[in-house]
């Protein structure tokens, strides 16, 4: 079998380029500004992917001269979820465990070796922030007016902010990659190329905007998808959910052959759903326990 894991979410609560952000004066407020944009996009523009957030906050890291060794210090900070260590490596030694995830690889390869995934298993944002930064940029007028904005003043501001910006640091933002939506899928699919397999023996595992899209093929074409302590954008698209504080019911639900029936006879933490008409109610037991989990950041798309 193989197995995709989110990194954000599923396997460490920390969202890094959020806690990057606050090392920036009101950075955790302009974070969000910039993800509910973000959010906006993705939902009206179909050929739009989500998770762009980590590219268009490129000018403010620039404008406040932040560097990888910045990322991969908060990286450092960040928690492993409870079970997250004992799940791979239990399931490891029989399936391939690989982290597709919008992260920068600056903290998607600090999280996947303490995890021991190898870096070859581990499909993430490519971000060389130290090249960027022979860039000036002056944004203190522009970050005070966004720390003023409501959500229905968002989408023209930014609108006309990035559209504003010097050709060179255009570039940069559109030049950037970013892993989620259509290049979570890809990145399925070069993982079963790679593996000689198919969709079929594919289970993925998300929770956010950036994961629909994958979680939405791997069902549709035969694989297992999964949302753990999902938000409203994921659930969904998914075929199983699991609402919970520790990954381990995840391992043993993952292996399971019937997963209808361990569902059925599941009486330990944490909610199993299979994912029908009960999407409220499911969203709500999520919630709850995704606040509980991620704090701050579980709002985030």
């Amino acid at each position: 079998m193989i197995l995709c894991f989110d990194l954000e979410g599923p396997l460490s609560p920390q969202d890094n380029a959020y806690e990057v952000m606050g090392l920036i004066p009101h950075g955790r407020e302009i974070f969000e500004k910039v993800s509910r944009y973000d959010d906006i996009l993705a939902l009206n523009l179909r050929e739009y992917e989500s998770g762009y957030t980590l590219a268009l906050i490129l000018p403010f890291l620039i404008h406040h001269r932040i560097t990888e060794r910045d990322i991969k210090k908060v990286s450092t900070r960040a928690r492993i979820n409870e079970g997250a260590e004992e799940l791979v490596s239990r399931l490891q030694n029989n399936h391939t465990c690989c982290i597709i995830s919008t992260s920068y690889e600056q903290h998607a390869y600090s999280i996947g070796e303490r995890l021991g995934v190898p870096r070859d298993r581990i499909y993430c944002t490519q971000f060389p922030l130290d090249e960027y930064l022979s860039h000036e940029i002056d944004l203190r007028e522009a970050e005070e007016t966004i720390r003023g904005l409501d959500d229905e003043g968002i989408e023209e501001f930014f609108t006309d902010f990035y559209a504003d910006l010097d050709t060179e640091i255009k570039e940069l933002i559109e030049n950037t990659t970013v892993i989620g939506g259509r290049h979570k899928t890809e990145a399925v699919h070069t993982i079963i190329a790679k593996e000689k397999s198919t969709m079929e023996n594919v289970t993925a595992v998300g929770d956010s905007i950036t994961d629909f899209k994958m979680l939405r093929e791997v069902k549709e074409e035969g694989g297992i998808s999964i949302v753990f302590n999902g938000n409203e954008y994921a659930i969904p698209h998914a075929e199983f959910a699991y609402a919970g504080t520790s990954l381990l019911p995840l391992a043993s639900f993952i292996e399971a052959e019937d997963k209808r029936a361990f569902i059925e006879r599941w009486n330990g933490e944490g909610h199993f759903h299979i994912v029908n008409k009960n999407v409220e109610e499911i969203v709500a037991i999520h919630r709850k326990y995704r606040t509980q989990m991620r704090g701050a950041a579980g709002g985030l798309g």
